[in-house]
């Protein structure tokens, strides 16, 4: 597993700063084109941002969520998930990508 460090910490949970969060989803898109959906923000820094990449019979989606609750969303540990989605936009399937650990990213 690869790791990045230099998080900060607050509360006892460390928090991965926005260019830590972009350098792991760099390494997950190994390059592909790709475009932001969207990026929210609040008193702590980043707590979403999604991805998506065009694929030949649908699209992926990778979607970094910190934990805690936000409105109408809430995440149990900060990781990075991915979602796969048919050529009509329905959901076939998703796993955990990357885990944010004692600050540093664990690719799965």
């Amino acid at each position: 597993m690869s790791e990045l460090p230099n998080s900060s910490r607050e509360e006892g949970d460390a928090i991965p700063t926005e260019a830590e969060v972009e350098a792991c989803f760099s390494v997950l898109l190994e390059g592909r084109e790709h475009m932001d959906r969207r990026k929210l923000r609040d008193e702590k820094g980043l707590y979403l941002w999604e991805i998506i990449i065009p694929t030949v019979d649908g699209s992926m989606e990778y979607a970094y969520m910190r934990k805690g609750r936000y409105v109408g969303m809430s995440a149990a540990e900060t990781a990075i998930q991915i979602y796969y989605f048919d050529a009509d936009g329905m959901p076939t399937g998703g796993d955990t990508a990357a885990k944010f650990i004692d600050s540093q990213w664990r690719y799965l």
